[in-house]
């Protein structure tokens, strides 16, 4: 082998772990994108049947987790993220466990897109979906209330 051949491959066999260092490790995601999978098992949780009231408040919830949703898949974008995310729920055998599960998802979704962000591209988009995890968190509240005064206040 000539010397310059040895000097290419000595050369490519630096350059190739330098250049992968700076690769996005695969699995590796923003903490908007752990948010989404929750805002989504939360819009499962509350797309189910309940009394007139209790529904109107829950679907009111749901649109603004649909709302955020779609903010965070603008920000994935500009980060060039993956967005393909169907979360499993599990069932919860009664209201207040739901409410209770509902309530943690959209509080965790909150915690992980509160977080400071770095690029700049993707703050408005992180904002708005604040906004629109906080009015979605008003409204399971205000369903939760309905839904106890309709079984305990007769």
């Amino acid at each position: 082998m000539n010397q310059i051949s040895r000097f290419s491959m000595l050369a490519i066999g630096m350059l190739v772990p330098f250049a992968s260092s700076f690769a996005d490790v695969p699995g590796a995601h923003p903490a908007y994108l752990h948010a989404r999978t929750d805002l989504r098992r939360s819009e499962r949780l509350m797309d189910m049947r309940e009394e007139p009231n209790v529904t109107r408040d829950l679907a009111a919830a749901a649109h603004e987790v649909r709302e955020a949703i779609r903010e965070i898949d603008a920000a994935a974008r500009w980060d060039r993220k993956d967005i393909e995310d169907h979360p499993p729920v599990d069932t919860y055998p009664d209201r207040p466990g739901r409410f209770r599960a509902i309530a943690q998802f959209l509080f965790a979704a909150r915690r992980d897109i509160d977080r400071e962000e770095d690029n700049p591209g993707a703050r408005a988009w992180r904002n708005r979906a604040l906004h629109h995890i906080d009015e979605s968190i008003r409204l399971v509240r205000r369903a939760a209330r309905a839904d106890w005064r309709d079984d305990w206040v007769r």
